[in-house]
């Protein structure tokens, strides 16, 4: 009996560098001599992001796909000072330095296109650290000539991923999480029943800085869906429509396949508090 592979995917998204909310490394030399110093948060979020999330991921020992889902840069957006460099170009750079070893160990490694405010129409900042960082090509037989993709299909060990950055929202109250998702879910998988296709195994999105996890069965079929947390804290905007939160989710997902199918779905999370508490006695 021939033996089946076992795989990781690996799904992190919105890093949002350039961010002084997201992710960073401690210490970023610019090209005129200045620099810029990492907060205490992002610090924290560093060390869980090198000495934690990715040892995690390594240590499992299987053929590893990373899947960078979108966002990756904060860019120079909505006049936002909460950015320690304007320009895209050096954004850029850091992201795949801090990228570019992670692609180098992993067995494949895709890049999905996120939001014009942040990476740039058509997704050039993606497609720049993309190339960067020499990710697989989405249509490797394709015409295309792009590295990354707006929606990608990935066929990992039999299991099929279908995998964009834009998708539901988590829903606004905490009794309301997953209800969107569910929702989205079963669109897609009874939009492929109607064509008689395969539903895809699982469905991954991103973009809401939220993690949620369902379920959906129908018609025989079962899929998983995820939204994806992020690698960047509540920014101004964040903290204007999501008040009644304290908790921001930082960290990925982790997605194990055995014998051509999910055998295990998890989230690995740094869960990190913004709000300021001062207890008056």
């Amino acid at each position: 009996m021939k033996k089946t592979k076992s795989f990781l995917v690996a799904v992190v998204s919105d890093t949002h560098v350039g961010s002084k909310i997201g992710l960073a490394p401690p210490r970023i030399d610019f090209d005129d001599g200045d620099s810029y110093e990492a907060s205490q948060i992002q610090q924290e979020a560093w060390d869980y992001w090198k000495k934690d999330f990715w040892p995690f991921v390594w240590k499992k020992n299987r053929e590893t796909v990373v899947v960078f889902n979108g966002d990756l840069i904060d860019g120079n957006h909505h006049g936002t000072n909460q950015i320690w460099s304007a320009s895209e170009i050096e954004q850029i750079r850091v992201a795949a330095d801090l990228f570019d070893p992670i692609a180098r160990k992993a067995s494949s490694t895709y890049v999905v296109r996120g939001t014009p405010a942040h990476v740039m129409a058509s997704g050039m900042a993606d497609e720049a650290i993309a190339r960067k960082i020499r990710a697989n090509k989405s249509s490797p037989e394709g015409n295309r000539v792009a590295t990354s993709s707006y929606h990608l299909k990935l066929n990992v060990g039999g299991v099929n991923l279908d995998i964009a950055h834009h998708g539901p929202n988590p829903g606004r109250r905490i009794w309301l999480y997953g209800n969107e998702l569910r929702g989205y879910c079963r669109t897609i998988v009874l939009d492929a029943l109607a064509r008689n296709a395969k539903p895809p195994d699982a469905i991954i999105r991103s973009h809401v800085h939220h993690k949620v996890h369902e379920t959906v069965r129908d018609y025989g079929n079962k899929c998983e869906a995820f939204i994806t947390p992020a690698w960047q804290w509540k920014t101004e905007f964040a903290h204007r429509i999501v008040s009644h939160e304290d908790i921001a989710d930082i960290g990925g997902l982790l997605i194990e396949i055995d014998g051509s199918e999910i055998s295990n779905a998890y989230f690995r999370i740094l869960p990190m508090s913004q709000s300021d508490f001062i207890e008056i006695k």
